[in-house]
């Protein structure tokens, strides 16, 4: 039988699915963050370049730039790849949750990347500033751990639309 028609919701349905699909998410994206924070740490407190003066702007100014695209990057270019995998899926629960997993670690991807490069922009030229891209990719990926419910509701959203 085709889901599309099916009237009841994704939680209802495919609820313990849903959970496993929840954790392994917040597995990742919490990785992706603990990374950067590790490396952090390693850079502010392990090599004190917290208290060494500023040299250069070239390449945090190249950092600051490239997070603006990777931001960008992060909330366009998943939701390409989610409507391509939504027309693939054909409203497939089951092959739904996949394209949720695989765009969210792709936005999750392009701002721990952007998050990385400021980074080392900091360790190489010590400009605090270049620690703001940072923090703001590590609080966006944050913001992508999905519930559950929020998961079923996007793939209710999208099996809704896709029979319109």
């Amino acid at each position: 039988m085709d889901e599309r028609w099916n009237t009841t919701s994704a939680l209802e349905s495919h609820g313990p699915s849903i959970t496993a699909k929840s954790m392994i998410l917040t597995i990742i994206l919490l990785a992706l963050c603990v990374g950067q924070i590790i490396f952090a740490a390693v850079v502010i407190f392990g090599m004190n370049g917290w208290n060494q003066p500023a040299k250069g702007m070239l390449l945090s100014g190249l950092g600051v730039a490239f997070a603006v695209q990777m931001f960008a990057m992060a909330i366009f270019v998943p939701n390409f790849a989610a409507k391509a995998g939504a027309k693939k899926a054909n409203g497939d629960v089951d092959q739904l949750l996949g394209v949720y997993l695989v765009k969210t670690v792709i936005a999750g991807a392009f701002l721990e990347g952007s998050g990385f490069l400021n980074l080392v922009a900091f360790m190489v030229e010590h400009n605090k500033w270049s620690l703001a891209p940072v923090a703001a990719g590590i609080f966006f990926i944050l913001t992508l751990i999905p519930t559950p419910t929020r998961i079923a509701a996007w793939v209710d959203e999208v099996r809704r639309t896709s029979t319109e």
